[in-house]
């Protein structure tokens, strides 16, 4: 042992003796410092490098890990973040074959090639995959449309920018710089180029549909290829931990009358509902996973079944849950047979003793609970409280940690959550290693995580039976239904509706809640943007609708739904919108894998996640010394 690390081990002690809730496990043995300081020259000067040593560097320290983070000069979030683009942020290079463009950066003095993908999409905002779609593709497949993504890491972009006197570019156009900013970091520059054949050999994460497996530079997952509701495993690639599974089993239970309350049925991932991935997009930078959910009965399929997607990255799982003209016919199914639903939904970890968990509505003073079998007063306190706020942290005490951000837009006293009467709902938090379960493989609860709901909103209910009856599926996007829903103004479609929200309105001002039309406006656009709407910037989006709010309500508990939505169409129309652009809304509910969360906590880790970095166009490129296409 040298006295570099010697010193590390007894700061960790000192800082494990003052409070054990802050420690963070530190691996101090690592690699040979003179290998790792080769991969590091390496790995600045290009991302395929952490593929190509990753073997090497699997017990790496943790003060190496730190030093990677600073030579790239990331934080722990920018690091692991991955930046997305649509295809109308770059609208001068609309209509170009996708497989003619590559991404480039300048690392270590040279223009190389970065890792990217272009995803496509169908119209409900599904990952485009040929013959696997129930509705049709944005824009002409292989072509690159202004709702395609492209994807690729913060990190992999160069601090130096390009220059034609400086820097050789062997063959093709560059058409674009784009510079990437971020709130902690120096600005870094990336180039779209064209025709260039060059490609990064770095593949962040990659999958077998056949095998149920997705492996990515850091994390092993093996699921039943046919029901990724029944994880077999999850483990770090590096460390002391690597190829320890924490994973034990997910659960979901749905108890709840049909059609009557006395008629009740139970629904569970061991026998009724399976969720089986049909096919996958597999890129360097994500694997996006087409899921079929179905409901089983009496071992045979019910008619229900729903599609969604899974992304997984290096560092991070995405599930984009969507909102369409197609969620409302949904919802409306389940709320018309369902009677006193109950949902209880588990995760249920093993080998996590040491482990702290918290989240944001329980953060007071940094307060964790800690994983040790059994439960202590703050944990009682986590278990009985209603919702976790935006994020969940929990560190495993093995060297990485996972963070949860939520971006569901009902949070604790906002304007949706408070439309959710007659639903009781309550986090579920359980350290106790004599409790016990039907579905898990390794008993007791160290810990068992989740949430628990009972009861139907009556509300919400009231309201979908009153929504404006029109022709929703002859409608390819949110745009044309708010158009034709403002069209439906005039013939008093919404009295029903607007009668209904009233109602709760006034109740919630009785309560000293929402007492001026500002505020109205200013909840409703708070819970609106924790959704990313597609087609329209988010600002702009927002803008609309508050400002709509605001010129057509006079009385904080009366709301013309339908004069809202004229007004905005009339603004849209004044300021150049095409409001039809507006095809759909995603929730990018999101689980980092981060190695720490960094000296600033949890909550200065959801800071960064709030301000993620961001890409600008920088506009065109001198080609006075570049190769021609």
């Amino acid at each position: 042992m040298t006295a570099r690390q010697a010193w590390i081990g007894l700061i960790t002690v000192l800082i494990s003796l003052g409070n054990p809730l802050q420690a963070r496990e530190i691996w101090t043995d690592g690699v040979p410092d003179a290998y790792f300081q080769h991969f590091l020259e390496f790995y600045k000067a290009d991302p395929s490098a952490m593929g190509r040593w990753a073997p090497g560097l699997s017990k790496i320290s943790t003060a190496q890990l730190d030093a990677t983070i600073k030579a790239l000069d990331t934080t722990q979030f920018t690091y692991l973040y991955p930046m997305e683009m649509k295809g109308f942020q770059l609208p001068e290079h609309l209509g170009i074959p996708i497989g003619e463009l590559s991404l480039m950066a300048v690392r270590a003095g040279k223009l190389i090639p970065i890792p990217f993908q272009i995803d496509e999409f169908d119209k409900t905002g599904l990952i485009w995959i040929e013959g696997e779609n129930d509705h049709p593709p944005e824009g002409k497949p292989g072509t690159f449309d202004d709702f395609d993504e492209l994807v690729f890491m913060f990190r992999d972009g160069g601090n130096e920018r390009y220059s034609a006197e400086k820097h050789q570019l062997k063959a093709g156009l560059i058409l674009e710089e784009i510079r990437l900013d971020s709130p902690r970091n120096a600005p870094r520059y990336i180039y779209l180029v064209r025709n260039n054949p060059e490609r990064s050999t770095a593949d962040y994460v990659s999958a077998d549909l056949k095998a149920g497996h997705v492996q990515s530079t850091l994390m092993d997952l093996d699921y039943e290829p046919d029901d990724f509701t029944q994880i077999h495993s999850m483990a770090p690639r590096l460390g002391p931990h690597q190829e320890e599974s924490v994973f034990d089993n997910i659960y979901v239970n749905i108890s709840t009358g049909i059609l009557n309350q006395k008629l009740r049925v139970d629904l569970d991932t061991r026998k009724n509902i399976k969720a089986t991935p049909i096919a996958m997009k597999d890129g360097p930078v994500r694997v996006s996973m087409l899921v079929k959910a179905r409901i089983w009965y009496a071992y045979l399929p019910t008619f229900f079944s729903q599609k969604f997607q899974v992304d997984f990255y290096e560092q991070s799982v995405t599930i984009p849950s969507r909102f369409a003209i197609g969620s409302v016919k949904v919802l409306k199914f389940f709320l018309m047979f369902l009677r006193e639903p109950r949902i209880h939904f588990a995760i249920d970890f093993h080998n996590l003793d040491g482990a702290r968990v918290t989240f944001q509505s329980v953060y007071n003073n940094r307060q964790y609970g800690l994983v040790d079998g059994e439960m202590s007063p703050f944990e009682n306190t986590m278990n009985a409280t209603r919702l976790p706020g935006d994020w969940l942290h929990m560190d495993s005490n093995q060297g990485w940690e996972m963070f949860f951000s939520n971006h569901m837009p009902v949070v604790p006293n906002g304007l949706f959550d408070a439309f959710l009467d007659g639903v009781t709902m309550n986090m579920f938090y359980e350290d106790d290693a004599d409790s016990t379960t039907e579905y898990e493989r390794f008993p007791g609860a160290t810990p068992r995580l989740g949430f628990q709901s009972s009861g139907l909103p009556r509300t919400v209910i009231d309201l979908m039976g009153s929504i404006p009856k029109l022709d929703y599926a002859n409608m390819n996007s949110l745009g044309e239904a708010i158009i034709a829903l403002a069209d439906a103004q005039e013939k008093g479609a919404f009295d029903k509706y607007d009668e209904v929200v009233h109602k709760r309105l006034v109740a919630l001002n009785a309560e000293g809640r929402f007492t001026t039309v500002a505020s109205l406006a200013d909840a409703f656009i708070a819970d609106l943007d924790r959704m990313n709407f597609s087609g329209i910037q988010r600002k702009t989006f927002n803008s609309l609708v508050h400002q709509a709010i605001m010129d057509t309500t006079d009385s904080p508990d009366r709301i013309h739904h339908g004069k809202v939505l004229q007004r905005m169409v009339a603004l849209a129309e004044a300021q150049g919108i095409d409001i039809t652009r507006l095809r759909y809304a995603t929730m990018d509910n999101t689980l980092w894998f981060p190695a720490w969360v960094g000296e600033g906590g949890a909550s200065d880790f959801h800071w960064q996640v709030s301000h993620a970095p961001s890409a600008s166009l920088m506009g065109p490129i001198s080609h006075s010394s570049a190769a021609v296409p």
